[in-house]
């Protein structure tokens, strides 16, 4: 969005603080928080979005006076611009992180805000296997969907049986896994097509509490072994180039260890970069594209991001 719609459209603020919402709206919020890279400027307005009826008010407001916008997770797999966001960040909570179960079909119905961690964490006790993969990844269930966040060799696709979304018009939709087109860290459902996921119904496989508890420690091993889990990250930087794997890539590109102010490419992981201090996502981006420009001139491979960077370009 340009800077002149922004000024054409600059008096939303004050219509946003006249809807009747039960959220609570947030001036000039710093978003250094809400991101696992600990970088960030400040967001026009940031909303903790309680409820699906306040969902429904706030998207077509957005669409109506063209408002720059992001739905924001756990912010594990983003960079925020040091310059901030110019419109409304929107955070699901509350009533976004219910959770139900169906012991009878080990189906369990959850909110898009719902962490996977907790998701993880409450399949022991029920002995439901299938998303004990999830503990490694510090993101929410609706992020976990819209990127197909997956790991050792399961995606949270395969476990998927319903999706509930909603879009720019406040509409609520639903659709079986089945009719959705997932890939590789790719679903057709995310905010910047205009489909906000605000609930999942999953299948889950009978097994044992014990079982499921074990697989659970040996992935949150392995995850706090190879990756740099002590230290602020964005978790994995690069997705995998078919046949290759981006770490392998970076270090042989010369490039494990190397920094650019407070930013670091992870001396333990190289496809994770790591805030060493104080450092700027304007670091952590120079240090992506000397990533990505490095391993083509060495490999002539392109590397495409699996992290997301949030930028004006998406106004």
């Amino acid at each position: 969005m340009s800077k002149n719609t922004l000024s054409i459209n600059s008096h939303w603020k004050v219509k946003l603080a006249e809807l009747p919402l039960q959220s609570r709206l947030c001036w000039e919020h710093s978003l250094r928080r809400y991101s696992t890279m600990r970088v960030g400027g400040t967001a026009a307005c940031f909303i903790d979005v309680l409820n699906c009826e306040d969902l429904s008010q706030l998207l077509p407001f957005i669409q109506q006076y063209q408002i720059p916008y992001f739905v924001l997770g756990k912010g594990s797999n983003l960079i925020i611009p040091d310059t901030g966001w110019p419109g409304i960040i929107l955070r699901l909570s509350s009533n976004f992180e219910d959770w139900h179960i169906f012991e009878e079909d080990h189906l369990v119905c959850v909110g898009a805000a719902l962490p996977d961690v907790i998701f993880a964490k409450r399949s022991v006790p029920l002995g439901w296997s299938g998303v004990e993969f999830l503990i490694g990844i510090p993101g929410s269930i609706g992020g976990a969907i819209a990127m197909n966040a997956g790991a050792h060799g399961t995606e949270i696709s395969d476990h998927l049986k319903t999706v509930w979304w909603m879009d720019m018009d406040g509409n609520q939709h639903q659709g079986d896994r089945d009719s959705l087109e997932f890939s590789y860290r790719s679903s057709p459902l995310n905010a910047v097509s205009g489909s906000i996921i605000t609930s999942a119904l999953f299948q889950l496989k009978e097994s044992d509490s014990q079982t499921v508890k074990s697989h659970m420690k040996q992935f949150q091993s392995y995850r706090e072994t190879t990756q740099p889990t002590k230290i602020p990250n964005c978790g994995s930087v690069f997705k995998n180039p078919p046949g290759h794997y981006a770490a392998k890539l970076i270090e042989s590109a010369g490039l494990k260890g190397y920094g650019i102010g407070n930013a670091q490419i992870s001396e333990k992981h190289s496809n994770f970069i790591v805030n060493q201090g104080n450092a700027k996502a304007a670091d952590v981006i120079a240090l992506i594209e000397l990533a990505q420009d490095t391993v083509w001139k060495v490999h002539q491979i392109s590397l495409e991001p699996e992290v997301q960077l949030l930028t004006h370009a998406q106004c």
